[in-house]
């Protein structure tokens, strides 16, 4: 299921474009649709990403749980 406009987002993630880029891939690759907030503005200050401040990766609400269930077991495997 893609993201849908009429949809509720939930943000599942924060933090510097890169480490957001990696997260959204994680979600995608395990069939979970998301897409990375205030991006744009982290384009343009590519250079000095930390000076946009942090971005969001958003999935759908239904699919929260699974996406936190996820990104938690994976920060297990490598704490």
């Amino acid at each position: 299921m893609a993201i849908m406009a009429d949809d509720r987002l939930v943000c599942v993630f924060k933090g510097q474009a890169f480490e957001a880029e990696v997260v959204k891939a994680r979600l995608e690759d395990s069939g979970i649709p998301s897409m990375i907030q205030n991006d744009t503005l982290s384009a343009i200050f590519s250079t000095y990403t930390y000076m946009a401040g942090d971005v969001a990766v958003m999935v759908n609400s239904d699919d929260a749980e699974a996406a936190r269930t996820l990104l938690d077991s994976e920060n297990e495997l490598t704490d």
